[in-house]
């Protein structure tokens, strides 16, 4: 047994499934099962059970995995130790990312790890906010960039830039002819949203009750690609930033209209796990998140980060609602 078949194992816990760790490992499937065979004879136990979806622990591999993981993770300090002695950024950063934001960070910072940091091995992982929290609770991730709104900022959260919210219709619609749109009018269009508790719904549900109207959500869909399809084919409208849709405008195939009374704004912010320490690789891939985010607002987009102390909020007009905003 060495350290290679713990990490096996933990790799087949984590998929649930055979084929999904061969297919990320390029290995045929009969030899993933003989190394399963040789840990289970050494154990003197089986450790999994094969179910219809793929496999899941037996009660034997259940009461082993904390200590499993314990090792694996006293061994990745251990390496992250040596590498950062080394004084040379190295190993793998694993970073998680809003899918409303990747298309602006993702190019560019890969293209300067690979010039600058070679050694640096940057592996991406896309999701909602709640999704990247999640990975970053568990240790799944190490850095995430994701949205806060209103007074949910974190005070492990480091503020980026702040984005206003837009009207997301198909091109040519009348409705996002003019430069603004109320937000009362937008709520009352049929809209695909991420689904509830998701913070960017719970949000809008708050401002409709502020603004004494219903919030008309006809589709529920965590998925970003799916949203822009769905408006662009003219099947409902959406709630976005101009910057996640910056390549559906480019090609015609939607119209934005800011949304105003009130403004809404979100906070994109960057946080870290405290499931594994910060290396000297992250701690190199944070400073590029921030330099290419700086350069971003020299240039327009998105708009200057807010202090720390401050929140993301809501800018009221003069009518109705201030209410600190809430993910996108």
């Amino acid at each position: 047994m060495d350290i290679k078949h713990l990490q096996l194992l933990s790799d087949i816990v984590e998929a649930g499934s055979l084929s999904k760790v061969c297919a990320a490992r390029g290995m045929a499937q009969s030899a993933l099962s003989k190394h399963i065979a040789s840990m289970e004879s050494e154990f003197g136990a089986k450790l999994f059970y094969r179910t219809g979806r793929g496999v899941v622990l037996t009660e034997f591999g259940q009461s082993i995995m904390p200590r499993v993981k314990s090792l694996l993770g006293e061994f990745e300090q251990l390496k992250n130790e040596v590498r950062d002695r080394a004084d040379v950024p190295s190993g793998p950063v694993r970073l998680a990312l809003q899918a409303s934001i990747t298309q602006q960070i993702v190019g560019p910072l890969f293209q300067r790890v690979r010039a600058d940091f070679p050694k640096i091995d940057l592996r991406l992982m896309e999701g909602f906010a709640g999704n990247i929290e999640e990975a970053l609770a568990s240790g799944r991730a190490d850095v995430g960039v994701f949205s806060r709104y209103g007074d949910r900022l974190h005070k492990t959260d480091e503020p980026l830039a702040t984005d206003e919210l837009y009207l997301i219709a198909p091109a040519g619609d009348p409705r996002v002819a003019g430069p603004s749109c109320r937000f009362a009018e937008a709520a009352a269009l049929p809209l695909v949203l991420p689904g509830a508790p998701d913070g960017f719904h719970m949000m809008l549900l708050d401002e409709a009750k502020k603004a004494g109207v219903p919030l008309n959500t006809q589709i529920e869909v965590d998925s970003l690609t799916a949203m822009r399809e769905i408006v662009a084919n003219h099947a409902a409208y959406t709630i976005l930033t101009r910057q996640a849709v910056d390549v559906d405008m480019r090609l015609g195939r939607i119209g934005v209209s800011r949304i105003v009374e009130p403004v809404l704004t979100r906070t994109l912010v960057l946080a870290i796990s405290t499931q594994r320490p910060l290396t000297h690789a992250s701690r190199t891939v944070i400073d590029l998140i921030r330099k290419l985010t700086r350069a971003a607002t020299a240039q327009g987009t998105p708009q200057a980060a807010p202090q720390a102390t401050s929140q993301a909020t809501t800018a009221s007009a003069p009518a109705k609602g201030k209410r600190p905003g809430k993910e996108t």
